[in-house]
């Protein structure tokens, strides 16, 4: 009967105990007041990026690997010939591979050569990207995968929304605080996040300016959202 008795004592020593670990972690996460906030402001994009293909095959490897250089080159003094800098042009991949296919008239299986090079350029321009692409669809062996609209210094915009994204969340914290009648004691945990969209726009060469059309390709594009998002915990005052 006493070792029973004395075995009860000890649960009930152990279930005290862990009812107060318990009571302390609830007490210290009720002791501070959590809010997150987000700011954005949106600008008009400064900065075209072009993303192009230049596709060329062949027979063999070497003429292959020699249409694609000209037609890679007759690009590049395209873009320069419309006021764009040689440094704005990057070459981003090249490669050349082969693969067979089945010829038409004879049935007969024929080894054919691929040669790509990845070209991205970037020009502060926009007035001239509807004619750079109409001009760029006269290039049979470029193809436009995309059009990509940023700006060049979005760490102008930064502290502005970070600012006000901080300054939202605090508020929100002082609201609570109110609300409950507790008073705050300090800042407990503070993260930023900061983003800058771009507005990409997919361009596949049927959605082009037909070749030698007079008309450049219309563009409008949206502006850019720059924004940020404050989350923070303050403790209060026990």
């Amino acid at each position: 009967m006493k070792k029973c008795l004395k075995i009860l004592m000890i649960i009930s020593a152990l279930t005290l105990l862990f009812a107060q670990t318990v009571s302390a972690a609830e007490l210290q996460q009720a002791g501070t007041i959590e809010s997150s906030a987000t700011s954005s402001v949106k600008v008009d994009p400064d900065l075209a990026l072009l993303s192009l293909t230049v596709r060329c095959e062949d027979s063999s490897s070497a003429l292959a690997q020699e249409k694609n250089a000209a037609a890679v080159n007759k690009a590049i003094n395209l873009l320069v010939s419309e006021g764009l800098e040689k440094d704005a042009i990057k070459t981003t991949n090249y490669s050349t591979y082969s693969y067979t296919k089945t010829n038409d008239g004879n049935k007969n299986e024929v080894t054919v050569y691929a040669s790509n090079s990845g070209l991205d350029v970037s020009f502060k321009e926009l007035d001239k990207v509807g004619e750079i692409l109409d001009k760029l669809a006269d290039i049979s062996e470029v193809n436009v995968n995309s059009v990509n609209y940023s700006i060049q210094d979005p760490e102008k915009y930064k502290e502005q929304v970070i600012s006000s994204a901080i300054a939202a969340a605090k508020q929100n914290i002082l609201y609570s605080a109110d609300a409950i009648g507790v008073k705050l004691d300090k800042l407990a945990n503070l993260r930023i996040d900061f983003n800058s969209d771009s507005s990409i726009q997919p361009y596949p060469r049927n959605s082009l300016a037909l070749s030698g059309s007079a008309t450049p390709q219309p563009q409008s594009p949206d502006k850019i959202t720059i924004s940020a998002t404050a989350t923070m915990s303050y403790s209060v005052q026990q």
